[in-house]
């Protein structure tokens, strides 16, 4: 994944508008179709949080995007490319928008990553193998109320994105309440969870 030159950017807004702009330009067009996703499905949500923040682009769609929530959970191994740029950005920018920002370094498949509280929605982009998803869904997926986003499902890529779309399929098998809502197949892909 690419690491976006972001020096320059004095707000929110403009680190998203440059990240996602630099991504697609390296990536590909359709490599961000998951941000717009995220933005259409928050707009019955209050609660988010992410595991896979990298340098925050996901992070800042959300908090750019016309429905905002009130509370927001960012976790990582390691926060070191979040903490380089959008770290001075976000905490005011969360702060003069009501957002309560909460950043953790953790193993999004371990214990350590569990929240206190449930989420309306929970957004997957961390290491793409499908042995760490289960775990994630395991951990995570029990206290999620509506939908569950994932980056990297996709069938044009490698079978590494396969196994993940299979992941998030047979988590709905095993648990009905849940369903695939939508599935993004252009570039490297998403797919979007909803709860009955």
């Amino acid at each position: 994944m690419l690491t976006a030159k972001l020096d320059n950017v004095t707000s929110v807004e403009e680190f998203y508008s440059e990240i996602r702009s630099q991504q697609e330009a390296f990536h590909g067009d359709h490599y961000c179709a998951m941000h717009d996703a995220i933005r259409k499905c928050m707009w019955n949500c209050s609660s988010y949080k992410e595991l896979g923040t990298h340098q925050g682009g996901s992070a800042a769609a959300v908090m750019t995007g016309k429905y905002k929530p009130k509370y927001m959970e960012l976790i990582d191994i390691d926060h070191v490319k979040y903490r380089a740029k959008l770290k001075s950005l976000a905490e005011p920018y969360c702060k003069s928008h009501g957002i309560q920002l909460v950043v953790r370094e953790a193993d999004s498949g371990g214990l350590g990553s569990m929240s206190t509280k449930n989420v309306d929605m929970l957004m997957i982009d961390s290491i793409h193998k499908r042995y760490h998803m289960e775990k994630e869904l395991q951990i995570h997926g029990k206290m999620v109320n509506k939908y569950i986003v994932a980056h990297d499902t996709s069938i044009a890529q490698s079978s590494n994105l396969v196994e993940l779309y299979e992941c998030l399929r047979d988590f709905c098998s095993n648990n009905p309440s849940w369903r695939v809502l939508e599935r993004g197949v252009e570039n490297v892909g998403y797919t979007v969870l909803k709860k009955n």
